[in-house]
């Protein structure tokens, strides 16, 4: 049917009519030959509407009739704002859009004379009488269109995920064995449920969600269904363990898409309580309820922190100090023994090597430096040769450990008792004030007590969980042995900059400080380390807080000896043999003059006492002559309040 045909303007040239011929698709589902049809159904309908020649510029595109920043949209006002062209056809309003922006797209086109016709919405704006209204309801009806259907998906969606259905893209750890399958049709993975169990353990113990993605990509854990990202990291890890299916409790529709009116494009915000849907599923569960709870609020009152972003951290102190672009261990653990600060990286200009920051501000006059890497290793390789070394721990301690765990148990026993009857009370009262609310009690102060007593409730289930989690039903005191292998378990595979092993190391080392030390006969001064060895921090080791756990003091020498240092016992054995200096010398490749200061070095160490020629370099004055910064006007002296050299006891 043909709209009443007006009197047709001639062509805005004079001689063939130009029109812009708008076919759109709204997505990538539909067939584009529809594009085709459109574009058939103008040229067939278009000699009803006016007689001559026309050339037609097809416009054919795909995207949802909503956006108003699409590309094809903004030509099209421009071409119809520029008044070049006499008509635009399109089969109906919903193909320029289906937003009410369509209607002034008709006026300005009206504005310049450009002609604007809808087939099938009988819109002809040559039809100065009619056109507006059937422009309005048309748009109106296409706008109501997307949100009718929109509406009926959900409706169906809502039912399905009801009845079992809708099961979406699981994180890790879960089995979906067709596109289609159901609930029931999925199962947990093998093996997924002691890598979950490790997961949580190493959140409760304290661990950030990098170094959980760090281990994760060690043990080459699946990244889980539709994970575009290569390899686990901190934001993976955080939505998984975030994630309620962990506690067997299916969610549906906790985001909902909402339109920018501004462009027609959807954000994402988090939907209204009504909308959101739960289905119990423990069968896929990994973690028990209970301690789900119990690790989310743990990490929201961690990250607390950040909720005001970084500023608000580092008010309070969060990684003030210290550098940002390598962590690797063990840069920010190891302290200056004299001064109490850090040893930071960049010593002397050189990036590798660590440093006391109070040096920077000639604060300290510990100016010496050492190398990240030799660090890491000399640590590590002194630590794994005192776990080796470590004994069993006394059988009659043991015996009294034993004895004293039953009484404490029986302590324990008492105190949940009183947990228990104090949480019964709360929740007594929280279902009075709920109820209270709900019979109209509109009262600030109900609200405000009945979210104190939530709060109390969820403390009390806290310490309830961590008590009972922490009661073993009997206590187990590992031997050396057991130790040793549990070590070996923890560090197999791991390399020395890994941010897994610097993580296992500043739980397993404390107390770290570098440390001067000169030789007795003077010469350069050389860095060692001190360090207390926690054995019960490593993962596994469960020792009784009422246990003394092997707590060992270590030494790590880094200094690097002269040949009077390194041959002085082999040069005195030689000459006790009769041999002459120079016979020694030459027996030993090195100079005679090396043998006669090994020689001196020995008659002085015998003179002192002394069986270490390497002693401590305790103040300022003693180092002098090494460092010119005690020289610089700048130069005082200015440790950490309360803190005193670590060097240790002779």
């Amino acid at each position: 049917m043909s709209f009443r045909r007006n009197e047709v303007p001639p062509p805005k040239n004079g001689r063939r009519y130009r029109g812009v011929a708008v076919c759109r698709i709204s997505t990538v589902k539909q067939n584009e030959m529809s594009l085709e049809d459109q574009g058939a159904l103008y040229r067939e309908r278009l000699p009803e509407f006016f007689e001559g020649p026309y050339d037609l510029e097809m416009m054919a595109t795909q995207g949802s009739g909503e956006l108003l920043d699409r590309a094809e949209f903004i030509d099209l006002s421009e071409k119809v704002s520029s008044g070049v062209y006499d008509f635009v056809v399109a089969e109906d309003l919903g193909r320029i859009a289906r937003r009410i922006q369509v209607m002034i797209l008709c006026e300005e086109a009206e504005d310049s004379a450009t002609r604007i016709i809808a087939i099938n919405d009988r819109v002809d704006t040559l039809e100065s009488e009619s056109w507006r209204q059937n422009a309005f309801f048309a748009t109106m009806r296409h706008e109501s269109y997307n949100r009718d259907t929109s509406n009926r998906i959900k409706r169906s969606h809502r039912n399905r995920f009801s009845n079992g259905d809708m099961v979406r893209q699981l994180p890790a750890g879960y089995i979906k064995p067709h596109p289609g399958a159901t609930e029931a049709d999925c199962t947990k993975a093998p093996g997924a449920q002691a890598v979950y169990d490790e997961w949580f353990d190493r959140l409760e113990r304290g661990e950030s969600f990098a170094g959980i993605a760090t281990w994760l990509n060690a043990i080459q854990f699946p990244l889980g269904m539709s994970v575009k990202k290569s390899k686990w990291d901190g934001t993976l890890v955080g939505q998984t363990t975030r994630n309620p299916i962990l506690m067997g409790l299916r969610e549906h529709n906790r985001r909902t898409a909402v339109r920018v009116n501004r462009t027609g494009r959807r954000r994402s915000v988090p939907a209204p309580s009504e909308l959101r849907l739960q289905r119990k599923c423990p069968r896929l569960a990994f973690i028990v309820p209970e301690r789900f709870a119990r690790v989310m609020r743990m990490l929201e009152a961690r990250n607390a922190k950040y909720s005001k972003g970084i500023e608000a951290a580092n008010i309070r102190g969060i990684r003030s100090r210290g550098t940002r672009n390598d962590s690797r261990w063990p840069s920010q653990h190891v302290l200056c023994g004299i001064c109490g600060r850090k040893f930071v990286l960049g010593g002397h200009g050189r990036k590798e090597r660590m440093m006391c920051d109070g040096v920077r501000s000639y604060d300290c006059w510990h100016a010496m430096t050492v190398n990240q890497s030799e660090l890491a290793q000399a640590v590590a390789t002194r630590v794994f040769a005192e776990i080796e070394t470590l004994s069993d721990f006394d059988s009659d301690l043991v015996r009294q450990i034993h004895a004293e765990a039953d009484e404490w148990r029986a302590r324990q026993n008492t105190d949940l008792r009183q947990y228990h009857a104090e949480s019964a009370r709360l929740q007594r009262e929280i279902d009075n004030l709920a109820n209270a609310i709900a019979d109209g009690l509109e009262s600030p102060t109900v609200r405000a007590r009945l979210a104190s007593a939530e709060r109390e409730q969820n403390k009390l289930k806290d310490t309830i969980s961590e008590s009972t989690d922490n009661a073993p039903e009997a206590i187990v005191i590992p031997t050396a042995d057991q130790i040793r292998a549990l070590a070996r378990k923890t560090f197999l595979g791991l390399s020395v900059d890994s941010p897994e092993f610097g993580r296992i190391m500043r739980e397993v080392v404390t107390d770290f400080y570098v440390l001067p030390y000169r030789l007795i006969d003077g010469g350069q001064i050389s860095p060692r380390c001190v360090f207390t060895l926690n054995v019960a921090a490593l993962q596994g080791v469960r020792i009784p807080a009422e246990l003394a756990a092997p707590s060992i003091q270590a030494v790590v020498d880094l200094t690097r000896s002269p040949q009077r240092v390194t041959f002085r016992k082999r040069v005195c054995q030689l000459r006790e043999s009769g041999m002459t200096e120079r016979e020694v010398a030459a027996q030993l490749t090195i100079t005679q003059t090396a043998a006669q200061r090994a020689a001196k070095l020995d008659r002085e160490m015998i003179g002192l006492g002394l069986t270490d020629p390497w002693v401590p370099v305790r103040d300022d004055q003693s180092a002098a002559d090494c460092y010119s910064r005690i020289r610089n006007d700048r130069y005082r002296f200015n440790p950490l309040p309360g803190f005193q050299s670590k060097f240790p006891m002779t």
